[in-house]
């Protein structure tokens, strides 16, 4: 009797390049996390060509704005080594940022969730602008008051450079934010984190989920 392919663990590997960077993952792990490899998956094989993927010479290639160590970390999560869970540090905040940017972009719901939970707003070794302009741009919503509360908390006015990384229209609300407790004399005063809470969540328009967020 001639063997047969167990159903779990007899995998088809897929080899992907991402910008000069060439990877072969299993194609059973992208399919079952993500809806955007399934799909692609799921097309029949042309009948007069190579299937991209099928190897480094046709790799599968994934375009801008993918980048290769975003990739790279990704599937750091996807393929653990161990059963002691992921290979990215629960402290790689870089790490979970790729994370968060990719499983964003392909609907990688689970995946999603687990960059939000490493990714808690107290502990990120990075500047409130710089935090501030990630909340915004890839909906950590949990980010938006404290970022903005620390902006406005801080002597320095929104500067030049602080408005290249938010934009325009995102440093004159938090300027806006600032100007609203002047008359008062808080900002300076005001010492608890998220004092501000009230006027961001009136300025940025935030839903009382958002701005009730630890």
């Amino acid at each position: 009797m001639a063997p047969f392919k167990d159903d779990e663990f007899y995998m088809t590997l897929v080899t992907l390049q991402v910008e000069d960077r060439l990877f072969k993952v299993p194609r059973r792990i992208l399919e079952a996390q993500c809806p955007v490899f399934r799909d692609m998956f799921s097309f029949p094989p042309p009948l007069d060509a190579e299937v991209e993927g099928s190897s480094d010479e046709h790799p599968i290639v994934l375009p801008e704005p993918v980048k290769a160590e975003d990739f790279r970390r990704l599937l750091k999560v996807l393929l653990p080594t161990s059963y002691y869970g992921s290979r990215l540090p629960k402290g790689d905040h870089d790490g979970w940022i790729s994370v968060l940017k990719l499983s964003r972009m392909w609907q990688m719901e689970e995946l999603h969730r687990a960059a939000l939970k490493n990714l808690k707003y107290s502990v990120v070794q990075k500047g409130a602008v710089e935090k501030l302009a990630l909340a915004l741009k890839y909906e950590i919503k949990d980010w938006i008051v404290p970022g903005v509360d620390e902006l406005a908390r801080r002597p320095e006015p929104i500067s030049v450079e602080d408005t290249a990384v938010l934009g325009l229209e995102v440093a004159l609300k938090v300027a806006a934010v600032r100007e609203s407790l002047v008359s008062e004399g808080l900002r300076l005063a005001a010492s608890g984190r998220n004092a501000f809470a009230p006027a961001i969540t009136r300025i940025f328009s935030l839903s009382a989920s958002t701005a009730n967020h630890p």
